[in-house]
């Protein structure tokens, strides 16, 4: 799936990966390929980019946005990166 993680001021992560695991105010949730669209706010303490074989990405944040879209695609919007 398609994954892009954006602060305000640069471009933290984009590119392919298997899972994007997020922690919103309900709780953890992972977005996999053909995730249904969806859109909700962030909590910290990071976002974590899952790619097979390779060491997880963490990227630290306060809060921030998800939205997924159709054709497995997510971006996270960050407010505040720590």
């Amino acid at each position: 799936m398609k994954i892009a993680v954006y602060s305000i001021s640069e471009t933290l992560f984009e590119g392919e990966a298997d899972e994007l695991i997020a922690h919103t105010s309900g709780g953890q949730i992972a977005v996999l390929p053909e995730h249904i669209p969806l859109v909700t706010t962030l909590t910290g303490p990071c976002v974590s980019v899952v790619r097979k074989g390779q060491q997880n990405l963490d990227i630290p944040l306060e809060n921030g946005v998800l939205e997924v879209r159709p054709q497995s695609e997510a971006v996270v919007l960050i407010g505040e990166s720590l």
